[in-house]
Parts: C-alpha cells; sequence; structure tokens
C-alpha cells in the first residue's frame, strides 16, 4: 500500500493521542494523521472528509467506541474502524465485531509496525466491503429496471393472447397441451410461458430482498392447520395435471403460531412445487407436527430421492441438481429466506430411492 493515507485518531486522553500519532509517523506507513478528543468532534471530521481508517479508543467519554461504530454503520459510512483496547475481552470483541468495527489492537502494543500492518489490514477490507456494497446496489438498479421493462412487454402479450382468444371463442385451460387442441393449444402455451417468466422476475426480485435483508414480513396470530389445509387445496389442481394427489395430514384442533400468512404459504408453496416437479405421479403428504416452542410444517414425497451429494446444496441459489426441469433454481433458497427471516429452521431428509420430506419450523406465537 503506497499511497498517501488519512488515519482519524479518536481519544480523550492527549497523551495517547500523540502516543498513537507518534507511532503512526514511526511506522512504515505513509499516512496523514487527525486527531479528535470526543465523539462529536470526531463526527465532524468524518463528516467533513472521510478518513482511510479511525483508531477509537475503547473508553470515549459519554459513549462507547462500539455506539460510534453502530451511529456510522446505520448511516450507512462504511469507514474501517480499529478499536483500541486496554484488555481482551471475548464477549465485547463478540460485539464489536457485530457492531461494524473491522479489528482491534491492545493499547500495550503499540508498536509502529503493529499498528501499520493492523491499519493496512483494515483499509483493505473496508475497501473491499465497500465495492461489495456498491457492486450490490448497481446490481439491484439494473434488475428493478430490467424487471420493469420485460413485465411491459410481457403484459402485452398476456392481453394479446386474451384478446386472440375471445376472437376465435377459445377457452383455454391448463389441459389446453394436446395435438388436436388447434389454437387452443398453441394459446395455452402462450399463456405458460408468460406465466412462467412473471414468476422468474418475482423470484429474481424476492432473492435479492432476501439476500439484502428487506424482505417484508407482516406477521400475525394465524393457524398453521388451516394453512397446510389451504396451501393442499391451492395446488389441488396442479397435482392432478401431474397425475399426482395431495394429503393434508394435521391435527383437528387449532394450532396457532405468530407468522405472515401470505409468506407461509409462498414456502409451503415453493415445497410442493419442488415435490411435484421432480417426484410426478406419486402421492405428496403435507403435515405440522407441533411442540411447546414452535410447529414444524413437512412435504414428504414418494419420488427419487436426492443423493447425499445433492443434500448440502439443495437450498443454495440458483442450483438446479441433476437434471433442470424448469425455473432459475430460487425456489427453495427463497423459501429458506422466508424461514430465517421468521426466526425459523429449514431443512431436507431424504434416502436415495425412498422421496424426500422437506421441513421448516417457525416459533409458536
Amino acid at each position: 500500500m503506497t499511497e498517501r493515507l488519512r488515519i482519524l485518531v479518536v481519544d480523550q486522553d492527549a497523551v495517547d493521542r500523540a502516543a498513537i500519532r507518534r507511532a503512526i509517523e514511526q511506522s512504515p506507513l505513509p499516512a496523514d494523521v487527525d486527531d479528535a478528543g470526543d465523539v462529536e468532534a470526531a463526527l465532524a471530521q468524518i463528516g467533513g472528509h472521510a478518513p482511510d481508517c479511525i483508531l477509537l479508543a475503547d473508553d470515549l467519554p459519554g459513549t462507547s467506541a462500539i455506539d460510534l461504530a453502530k451511529q456510522l454503520r446505520a448511516s450507512g459510512n462504511l469507514v474501517p474502524i480499529v478499536v483500541l483496547v486496554s484488555h481482551l475481552d471475548e464477549a465485547q470483541l463478540q460485539e464489536a465485531v457485530e457492531a461494524g468495527i473491522t479489528d482491534y489492537v491492545l493499547q500495550s502494543d503499540l508498536s509502529p509496525r503493529r499498528l501499520a500492518l493492523r491499519v493496512q489490514f483494515a483499509v483493505r477490507v473496508g475497501r473491499a466491503e465497500m465495492a461489495s456494497k456498491r457492486a450490490s446496489r448497481v446490481k439491484d438498479e439494473i434488475l428493478a429496471v430490467v424487471s420493469h421493462d420485460l413485465r411491459s412487454p410481457l403484459h402485452a402479450i398476456s392481453l394479446a393472447s386474451e384478446a386472440l382468444a375471445d376472437e376465435l371463442s377459445i377457452t383455454v385451460t391448463p389441459a389446453s397441451r394436446g395435438p388436436t387442441d388447434g389454437p387452443a393449444r398453441y394459446l395455452g402455451a402462450i399463456e405458460r410461458a408468460t406465466a412462467r417468466a412473471e414468476r422468474l422476475i418475482s423470484d429474481l426480485l424476492e432473492a435479492s430482498a432476501i439476500e439484502n435483508g428487506a424482505l417484508a414480513l407482516a406477521p400475525a396470530a394465524i393457524d398453521a392447520t388451516a394453512i397446510v389445509r389451504q396451501a393442499a387445496a391451492d395446488h389441488e389442481l396442479l397435482a392432478k395435471e401431474s397425475h399426482a394427489r395431495i394429503e393434508a395430514r394435521v391435527p383437528s384442533e387449532h394450532v396457532a403460531i405468530r407468522a405472515d400468512r401470505d409468506r407461509v404459504l409462498q414456502v409451503l408453496g415453493n415445497l410442493i412445487g419442488n415435490s411435484l416437479k421432480h417426484a410426478r405421479g406419486t402421492p405428496i403428504e403435507l403435515s405440522i407436527e407441533p411442540s411447546e416452542h414452535d410447529v414444524v410444517f413437512a412435504v414428504r414425497d414418494r419420488g427419487p430421492g436426492i443423493t447425499s451429494a445433492e443434500l448440502p446444496h439443495l437450498f443454495d441459489r440458483y442450483w438446479t441438481g441433476r437434471t433442470r426441469k424448469g425455473g432459475a433454481g430460487l425456489g427453495l433458497a427463497i423459501a429458506k429466506g422466508i424461514v430465517i427471516a421468521h426466526g425459523g429452521k429449514i431443512g431436507v431428509d431424504s434416502t436415495l430411492g425412498e422421496g424426500a420430506r422437506f421441513w421448516f419450523s417457525l416459533p409458536r406465537g
């Protein structure tokens, strides 16, 4: 690192500030040093001209180094922060990492070379994080523009298909696929392709929201039993089309949980759709297992099962397994993101040749 860095030292003790400045000046690190004795002075300097790195004492007056780090991160400031600690406290260091502090160094070990290495490391980490944030922001902006621009022609195709069906007095159904259906067959193919493209766009936007921690939830008191019955009913026609059947095995009494009803249905829909796609023609069983602290939802099929090599990757984004059967490989990843956002867990149990059991747990109300 040959460029000249700007370092801000924040410490209430003028003697300590001078010692840190002297250590930096004696190090091989090319740097200009500014200092501040309290939080207000530090924030003023950071807002005026952001430093490349902040050296922050852990005993600031009026606030803690962790609180200041949280304040900076909450405002979107990703400047690297190295905390000067008087002693090593694992619990405090864990809290510091979670608050966004980049690194730490013992005040009793302020050798010029060690301090230079810590600052160089923090600057590299900070710049990598800022580059990642910029790339993520650009990706989200591109995704938003592309999804908007794609939906307009898709909407036009859907409207034209409906108008053509009306003009020809044709009723298009999911079964309009056979070679003798004539125009209905082709109009049905157009409608299915349009709906699939819409689903892919929605899945990409959902995956992006989950990745950025921006998934919207509206939790409320709901009945897990009713949710499972509705999921089974919603997929009954789709199951018949796949020559399968869906059974809901749930208790007769209400099982209360606190969750976003539509999101839970979305998770069940993704799991059911996955089973219908990979285990065509086999029965699919939906169930719940209530316990004191949570409720486990399960979707069980009798399909070909999953190999041990595939199991660790099932919930990875864009992963489609041994055989590609349509979709972008986002359904299970989205299901995982929704469950985790609720504070639950998700997993799968499978033996090759004996089907698969996908499950997820949600906390009780």
